[in-house]
């Protein structure tokens, strides 16, 4: 990938978080962030805050039953922003949903102070958390 620090905080968060260690994921944010999730689904609004978002992550965790798969393809960095691009694959009562998705951070201070999330298709997505 690339020696930028905004490049590494990306990789740590998915490492954290790609094992499930959400807790470990919620260190690199600021205490006041905000993750903004799209849709109308339970998942979707802006997360305020590290218990906030750190309850979002693990209420995905909980409703995939921990089948929930996300391969980094690409990170890029700024030294205020972040990317990443995702291949990501979710299963849930027989349902899967399966796509790219990119995520944008805004980073502060070595933190991740925002956050957006964007799907492929938002619509599936929120059928899928609806189910």
């Amino acid at each position: 990938m690339s020696d930028h620090p905004n490049v590494q905080l990306m990789e740590k968060v998915y490492a954290s978080f790609g094992a499930g260690d959400v807790e470990t994921a919620g260190t690199y944010w600021h205490e006041d962030s905000v993750h903004h999730y799209p849709g109308r689904n339970p998942l979707s609004g802006e997360h305020v805050g590290i218990e906030d978002s750190t309850a979002f992550a693990n209420k995905m965790w909980e409703l995939t039953n921990g089948n929930l798969h996300m391969e980094v393809t690409e990170i890029g960095a700024s030294d205020n922003h972040a990317f990443a691009i995702l291949h990501t694959r979710y299963e849930r009562k027989g349902i899967v949903l399966e796509m790219p998705f990119i995520n944008v951070a805004r980073i502060v201070a070595g933190k991740i102070k925002e956050f957006w999330t964007y799907p492929n298709d938002v619509y599936a997505v929120d059928e899928f958390w609806n189910a």
